[in-house]
Order: structure tokens, then sequence, then C-alpha cells
């Protein structure tokens, strides 16, 4: 593809320095900010060809996810943002199609429809035989349908005609600002489901702190409904006792709690609620630090496990290893400096002296844990309730099969 525009070059360098030094991080902000570059990047590249606008995406998406490997929306909404790209020249390329089992009108003359070779009642294929509806073109795609069709009028090396070329970058720059109008409402659409999954006098538990999870205890809140909530207090971070604040500034009765009470009090919860950082394509979740055991303790009483969780953080990756998706942060908070002996304590002090900690100690500090998808009771996204065995079937609505796996956006891949 042709070079940058010298000020999209800017904005991507800006982000992608912000990324590596964590001035934008978490999922809202995150996928905001990729999401307009790449618009911005669609509305300044020329192209004839769209594989020309798909390379050059796919070059962008790899830099931004290469500064921030552990943000996993970045990779997600680049593939959605190809999927834009190839439905949309799709659409305008290939045409209307003819829906499988439709028949026209049976021309004047004929006796029915089928009686003649040929018949414009029956979908035809180029070499003039029916293409009746089966359940191995479905899902080959052979029918012309979205499976095939998408590789072969974005992915093809053939040229677009220049009118058709023009409405086919302003639908995808149209389809990327419904991405971005999107992530701007999936709070509200989340939180607008709080009334159907919380009921009166019920308790709940809650661990970390987000933006989906308050609004959605707070919706509850504004229909005078009775409730209690538990805070774990997110050690070390502490994160529950800002949460738990929040909440009672909303008139909700939260109660703040050290996280090893966590197993002690799940005999009284009702349902656990969290906000993860990515779904995986297994189902399975990737949350804050102690999620895993606050998972662990529910699973054990009984208690639904459920997930708030917008469509952009479901990602097509597989956790074939989880250790690669628990990022480890610095050792300071769970081992302060000054307790490790300040710049006096060096290798003198190695065997351990009194008020001192040996150089060979390890201080691990994950910032994320793996919660495999049998764990899960419940999903709520922003277009509704599903469970973990469904994942998957949302994964091929909203991204393309071809961009599951791509080089430079899985950070998994070695």
């Amino acid at each position: 593809p042709p070079p940058l525009d010298p000020r999209i070059r800017q904005e991507l360098t800006a982000l992608t320095t912000k990324l590596r030094r964590r001035q934008v991080s978490g999922f809202h902000s995150t996928a905001q900010s990729t999401a307009e570059l790449l618009r911005s990047v669609v509305t300044t590249t020329r192209w004839q060809v769209p594989a020309q606008i798909i390379d050059r995406i796919l070059a962008v998406g790899r830099e931004l996810v290469a500064a921030a490997p552990g943000e996993l929306c970045v990779g997600n909404v680049v593939r959605r943002v190809l999927h834009i790209v190839r439905e949309e020249v799709d659409a305008v390329t290939r045409g209307p199609r003819a829906v499988p089992g439709a028949r026209a009108p049976t021309p004047e003359g004929s006796e029915g429809p089928g009686a003649e070779e040929g018949d414009p009642g029956m979908p035809q294929m180029a070499g003039g035989a029916s293409t009746a509806p089966s359940l191995h073109n479905l899902l080959a795609g052979d029918d012309g349908g979205p499976g095939g069709a998408r590789l072969l009028a974005a992915d093809a090396g053939g040229e677009v005609p220049g009118a058709s070329l023009h409405e086919i970058k302003q639908s995808i720059i149209d389809g990327i600002n419904e991405l971005i109008v999107e992530l701007k409402e999936l709070v509200n659409a989340i939180a607008d489901q709080a009334p159907e999954h919380i009921h009166a006098r019920e308790v709940v538990l809650t661990l970390g702190r987000s933006r989906i999870m308050e609004a959605f205890l707070r919706q509850v809140a504004r229909t005078k409904r009775p409730f209690e909530v538990f805070v774990a207090d997110t050690a070390p971070a502490y994160d529950g006792a800002d949460v738990a604040r929040r909440l009672a500034d909303a008139q909700i009765q939260a109660t703040l709690i050290p996280d090893a009470c966590v197993f002690a009090l799940m005999a009284r919860i009702n349902k656990v609620i969290i906000a993860p950082h990515a779904v995986m394509a297994n189902g399975g979740v990737v949350a804050p630090a102690g999620c895993h055991a606050v998972a662990l303790a529910a699973h054990h009483h009984s208690v639904p496990f459920v997930v708030c969780a917008g469509i952009p953080q479901l990602s097509p990756i597989f956790p074939s290893d989880p250790d690669d998706l628990i990022g480890l942060l610095g050792p300071g908070p769970v081992l302060p400096y000054a307790e490790a002996g300040g710049p006096e304590f060096g290798a003198a002090a190695a065997e351990g002296p009194e008020g001192g900690v040996p150089t060979t100690a390890e201080a691990p500090n994950p910032a994320y844990d793996y919660i495999p998808p049998e764990l899960v009771s419940l999903f709520i996204t922003n277009i509704g309730g599903t469970h973990a065995s469904y994942i998957y079937r949302l994964l091929s609505e909203y991204y393309s099969t071809q961009d599951y796996q791509l080089a430079g956006l899985d950070p998994t891949q070695r």
C-alpha cells in the first residue's frame, strides 16, 4: 500500500507511544482511540483494489498490537473494521443475491416453476445447474453466501470501478462510525438490562473497578429496588475501596470486604457479577486478578457467576496457554521498595537480615486471571444475554473467519 499520510503517521506514533507508556489503557479508551484512528486511515488512504486498504489496516493494527499486546481489544477492533470492509465490498461489488429457496414470478407461457431448463424461477449457477439450498452449500459458502463472497470480492486483486469505489469507501466510513457509536453507548446498553438480573433483596458480590459494573449496579438503584453489594478490596491495588465509596454515593448499600473473606461469605451471596478485560473464543474470561478464586468459590457454592462484557471485548483467540494472557505488573505494590532494604540493601543482605528480604525473593503481581468457561454461568452483552457455548456464533457474526488468526494481531503467537 502507499505510504501513510504524514498526519496519520503522527497520530499513529502518538497513540502507540501512549499505549506503551500505559497513558491509554483499559477497554473503553483503547478501543475508542483505535477505532477513531482506523477511521482516519480509511478516510485518507487512496486505493483501487480492496486488498490495498485491507493491507493498510493490517499494517496499522500490527503496530498498535505490538505497542500494547495485553490490550486484546485493539486486535478486536482491527478485526471488526476488516469485517466491515469485507462486508461493504461484498455488498457493492456482488450486488443483491437471490434468497435461497426463493422463486421469481413465473413468466407467461411456462408450465410452472422448474418446468424447463433455464427457468428464471430457479436460482442458476454459472453452468446452468440449479443452486437449490442445501446444508453443504450453506456451510461451505458455495451458494455465493457470506462465507465465499467475502473471500472472492474483498480479497481478490481486481480493481473496483470508480463510482463503486466511492460508494464502498463511504459505506466503510459509515460502518466505522456505527462501531464508534456502539462503543460510546455500550455501557448504557449493558446497564439497561440490569433490572432483569438483580431482584429485590438480593445480595451481589463484585470485584474490580469498571465503568460497566458501576453503571450496571446504579441502574438497579434507580428502580428503588433494595439490594446489597459486597465489594472485594482487590489487593494489592485496593480498587474496591473506591468502588464501594462510589456505590455508596449512589445510595447503594455497599460493604467492603477483604479478599480472604470471599469464600466465607459466598454462602450468603445470590450472584457474582464482574466486568472482564476480555472474553476468549472458547468462552473463557480474562478478568482482574483475584476473579478466578471468586469464580471457584461461586462454583463450589452453586452461585451464578455473571460476566458483563461488550461485543468488542470478544476475542477470536483461543487461550492455548493462559499464562500468555496474564500480564505481570511491577512488584512494588506487593513488596514495597522500603521493605526490601532500600538503597543500602545489597549483596551483604542476601541471606535475609533482620528487617530485610533476601535478594532471591520473587514477588509476582499478576494483572489478570484466566477463568475457564465452565465457571461462567451467563454473559451479558450489549445485545443481550448469552452462554459461553454460544460465543463462537457471536464471533462469526462480527468477525471474518480469515481474520481470526492473523500474524501480528494475536499476542499469544510466538
